[in-house]
């Protein structure tokens, strides 16, 4: 085991306070999210949105709406029972094992709009 970082970084085109782009991973990430960085331009608006997603299995990792601060979020998820049901006393680590998109809108035409860093677990 040990732990990767995986950069993904986006550059949006359109206008000023809605422009949009996304990125997708070259490769599956394997392993268990320990954290996610995002840094954004220093002239993004703070009508940015940005959303982490598995790209394939579908599902939201993280969504970030209307901000512009840097800041390091400790991701997880909540564990549920074999009937569906959540349990709402415990918080697990999010399992990868997909391509993932970083996908922005709400910003300003920017390369390196947003770059996101994802610090996981591998096996």
């Amino acid at each position: 085991m040990g732990i990767a970082t995986e950069t993904i970084k986006v550059t949006t085109t359109g206008s000023a306070a809605s422009a949009t782009g996304s990125t997708t991973t070259g490769t599956a990430l394997v392993g268990w999210v320990q954290d996610i960085y995002i840094d954004y331009h220093a002239s993004a608006p703070d009508t940015t949105d940005v959303t982490i997603s598995f790209a394939n299995r579908g599902g939201n990792i993280l969504v970030v709406s209307n901000n512009k601060t840097d800041g390091r979020y400790p991701v997880r998820d909540t564990p549920i029972f074999s009937d569906g049901t959540a349990m709402t006393d415990a918080l697990v680590e999010v399992c990868l094992g997909d391509q993932i998109t970083v996908a922005v809108a709400g910003c300003d035409a920017l390369t390196n709009a947003v770059v996101v860093y994802i610090k996981y677990r591998t096996r």
